[in-house]
């Protein structure tokens, strides 16, 4: 379990299914990662029992609410996401989903940078990778606040949910990104 001021990452529990289905529901945020939303709240039941089973996800739970609002993913990075960089040994992937109703209040990026820190400071990561759909502005945003470089984009990346093409938008910060950024911060 990681914490912040507002926020509690924690792996989901068969519990969460309400909060769960009330975001993977909504047209606007399941299409933004790539996926359909969810109409068949049984179909929804069994996706968040693979989540229940899946150690790099993390429910991200407001705590003025005890609600879990959103969801943060920290997963090995895969060579053929980034085609074109030159992804290094152990390097990881973050994957963000997130409830609308909760969007713009700085809850994701407050979550990002609790797993940056996670990632970069407890698990000694070399690099973490982040992308977006060139249409995702919100999340290219967000990436920007977290510190994120860009370092490439990949066209026709991805067939959006509708059946047209999307360009993908690739980021990544190195560990040493990271600390020069921190001790930036605080001098």
């Amino acid at each position: 379990m990681l914490e912040t001021e507002r926020l509690i990452l924690r792996h989901f529990t068969e519990n969460d299914l309400e909060d769960y289905w009330e975001y993977v529901q909504m047209p606007s945020v399941g299409p933004r990662a790539g996926w359909p939303a969810y109409t068949d709240k049984e179909k929804a039941k069994e996706r968040l029992l693979y989540e229940t089973t899946n150690p790099n996800q993390y429910a991200v739970v407001l705590k003025s609410e005890n609600k879990v609002i959103g969801q943060v993913e920290l997963m090995n990075c895969k060579r053929d996401r980034y085609p074109i960089a030159d992804i290094e040994p152990n390097a990881r992937e973050i994957g963000i989903v997130s409830n609308e109703k909760y969007w713009g209040n700085g809850y994701m990026t407050e979550a990002v940078k609790e797993i940056m820190r996670y990632a970069f400071i407890d698990l000694e990561v070399p690099a973490i990778y982040i992308g977006h759909a060139k249409a995702n502005i919100g999340s290219g945003r967000l990436q920007d606040k977290c510190g994120f470089n860009i370092i490439g984009e990949i066209p026709n990346y991805r067939t959006w949910v509708d059946g047209t093409q999307t360009d993908f938008i690739a980021r990544k910060m190195t560990r040493e990104e990271y600390f020069k950024k921190e001790e930036c911060e605080y001098t």
